[in-house]
């Protein structure tokens, strides 16, 4: 088949190692669980300019046909993200902060309604949802991390590290852009952490998300950037209206599921990294 010629085989991310058991299958590609650290990650995955082309047109070919990530703007985002800046950052002032991966613009609209004397502003490589949030009046453009100059009290990934295929090449180029004593704000779930597929909330989304890290895995890579300290807080996302969404979609889907809330070990969790000075 096609798309498995355009295939490449890659190593843990994390640790690079190449030890790893079968983890999950999803839309014709299997994801493994690194023996050595436990990093989630998808072995054989699509190649990086068809990751990189997946990531300006929002579709990644499937066997079963496409995934579609085009997905429209979220207004409950915005205040509840705005309430997480505020846990952060609150207090702060005359912060430059780069939103990477800003999709429709939630993010940044939250950081500005949290910090109005933050200058925020963001990139997304697709196109589509850079015109929604700019029709808004969002300050985002259709940039990649490469092609940014200057240099930010903050940049933030929100739900961005799992879309990542060489996060040390990427977080390079943003330790690159951060002002001395600068910080990276991560949200991502803690999938590495989880011993089995079934402890995953919802669908994986393979290939749109490549690699799944656990709170230490985080750490350990951030450390290896340069950020020598990080703070983290972890959220719980199985709560009763989690459970009562999960069986609507499961009945939807002809396979009605009962999910008990308060039972998973997954979590949401937000990271804020200090850049060594």
């Amino acid at each position: 088949m096609l798309m498995q010629a355009r295939l490449e085989t890659v190593d843990c991310p994390c640790c690079e190692s190449d030890g790893h058991r079968h983890w999950a299958s999803e839309n014709g590609y299997s994801a493994v669980k690194c023996a050595e650290c436990g990093t989630v990650y998808i072995r054989e995955r699509p190649r990086g300019e068809d990751i990189s082309a997946a990531a300006r047109d929002g579709v990644h070919p499937t066997d079963e046909g496409t995934l579609d990530q085009r997905l429209h703007r979220q207004g409950w985002k915005v205040p509840f993200y705005a309430g997480i800046v505020r846990r952060f950052f609150e207090g702060e002032k005359d912060l430059r902060w780069l939103d990477v991966g800003a999709g429709n613009g939630e993010f940044v609209e939250a950081v500005q309604r949290a910090l109005p004397d933050v200058q925020a502003l963001g990139i997304d490589p697709m196109e589509v949802k850079v015109a929604r949030a700019q029709q808004r009046g969002v300050p985002i453009t259709a940039q990649t991390l490469e092609e940014v100059t200057g240099s930010y009290d903050v940049i933030s990934i929100i739900n961005v590290f799992s879309h990542i295929p060489d996060f040390q090449h990427f977080g390079g180029l943003i330790r690159a852009r951060l002002k001395p004593g600068g910080s990276l704000f991560i949200e991502t779930g803690n999938g590495g952490d989880l011993p089995s597929r079934a402890d995953y909330p919802g669908e994986l989304l393979l290939p749109d998300h490549l690699v799944f890290s656990g709170i230490d895995q985080m750490k350990q890579t951030l450390g290896r950037l340069g950020f020598g300290r990080v703070e983290h807080w972890s959220r719980r996302t199985d709560h009763p209206l989690w459970a009562a969404k999960q069986l609507v979609k499961s009945t939807l889907k002809g396979k009605p599921k009962v999910f008990v809330p308060w039972t998973r070990s997954f979590r949401t969790v937000f990271y804020r990294a200090y850049l060594d000075g």
